[in-house]
């Protein structure tokens, strides 16, 4: 226990407090950042934080947040090649895609700032000047993505909702093309919402000082930041959380209601397999949905708290400050869960996911005994290709609904 809070103790002193301070608050925007500069300035003096404080940072900052995140970038590369494939194509998946990539682009940004826990590298000149300029970039890059993440499960969450509640002309409202239209327009849209952050802050070039950046004239804006605060908590927090639960729980009646019609009305030949493999992917969708407001509860609920009781009241309390790096998790633990929401549910998933990789994997592995073997084991080789191409070949031809 003692070692635990000896290296923790370490993060929260010289660099490290500039890098706790400066460690984005999911949903809340520019108010975590703002903590450091209200530092600088005098305005909040540091003081030697509680002993389960500093074991909440090095648990949630240091142990499990650098392995939930190498999890999820491999998590969300294979989806983003599974869901790329032709047999793939649909609106929804389209939505999944940008999803992955989003998660995959705010894991991949958070690589540099585990890097920093390494003091030897963290004590080298090229990498201070490094994390300084980097300091900035990521706090515009984890605002920018977990928008993204964010407004893109909306999305898809509501082309479900239309694809089951109007069946019938689901595919004429719900198109690829639209999909791809409403995709760009949020990652265009949450750039320019946050594009001012890069010039909130400056990078810190005294080297002497712990803090990596200093705030610009922008962020000491009392008009500004009351714009950013109210603007962060609403589009990022309040707005999209309150249209998930809605949408989501009209979603949850549609599956449940559908699937007693269909039980209740089963005959031969009915319930065709696009109608399954709706239900499917609204299954996906309802629980990555479900999986989102669990993760995403901390970040609102604080949230909330600081529109009611202000920021550097809040963070004065060490239990706010150790559900902050809480919700840091949780938010990175939301971007890497997918796949194996995709495994866990879509079998059209898991059949591709194994017909390239393990088939490939399968074929090298099988490769040098192709000399040694006899003229009936390559027989019955053949006609287990042949069956296990035609599983592949029924289960892509089932409905473009289906993930």
């Amino acid at each position: 226990m003692n070692n635990i809070t000896e290296t923790a103790q370490q993060v929260i002193s010289s660099d490290g407090m500039a890098q706790v301070l400066t460690t984005l608050i999911p949903l809340l925007g520019t108010q975590a950042a703002n903590t450091t500069v209200a530092m600088t300035t005098g305005r909040v003096r540091p003081s030697v934080p509680p002993e389960y404080l500093l074991q909440v940072i090095f648990v949630c900052d240091q142990v499990l947040t650098p392995l939930v995140v190498c999890f999820g970038i491999i998590g969300n590369i294979f989806s983003i090649v599974v869901l790329t494939r032709k047999e793939m194509s649909s609106p929804t998946n389209c939505f999944l895609k940008a999803l992955a990539a989003s998660d995959v682009m705010l894991l991949v940004v958070q690589i540099p700032h585990f890097l920093s826990y390494n003091h030897r590298l963290n004590d080298t000149h090229s990498f201070k000047i490094f994390y300084r300029y980097y300091t900035i970039f990521r706090y515009f890059a984890n605002n920018t993505f977990i928008t993204c993440t964010c407004w893109i499960t909306v999305a898809v969450t509501i082309e479900r909702f239309i694809s089951l509640r109007f069946m019938m002309n689901s595919r004429m409202v719900c198109t690829i093309r639209r999909a791809r239209r409403a995709i760009l327009a949020i990652f265009l849209m949450s750039f320019v919402f946050h594009f001012s952050k890069f010039f909130e802050y400056e990078p810190n070039l005294n080297l002497r000082q712990p803090f990596p950046v200093v705030g610009t004239a922008l962020v000491h804006s009392t008009a500004y930041e009351t714009y950013v605060h109210i603007a962060n908590i609403t589009l990022a927090a309040i707005i999209p959380v309150f249209v998930l639960i809605v949408v989501n729980s009209f979603l949850i009646f549609f599956l449940t209601t559908h699937r007693r019609r269909m039980l209740k009305h089963k005959t031969p030949g009915s319930g065709s397999t696009s109608q399954v493999d709706m239900m499917h992917i609204s299954f996906i969708v309802v629980s990555m949905v479900l999986v989102f407001i669990i993760c995403h509860s901390v970040g609102v609920f604080l949230a909330l708290n600081i529109a009611v009781h202000g920021r550097y009241k809040i963070f004065a309390n060490p239990l706010f400050v150790s559900m902050k790096h809480v919700n840091g998790l949780l938010v990175f633990v939301n971007s890497s869960i997918n796949f194996l929401l995709y495994c866990a549910i879509s079998r059209k998933f898991r059949t591709t996911f194994a017909s390239i990789f393990l088939g490939r994997l399968s074929k090298k592995m099988s490769w040098p005994l192709q000399t040694s073997t006899n003229e009936q084991s390559m027989l019955s080789k053949a006609n287990v290709t042949t069956l296990y191409t035609s599983q592949i070949s029924t289960t892509s031809s089932k409905g473009v609904d289906d993930l």
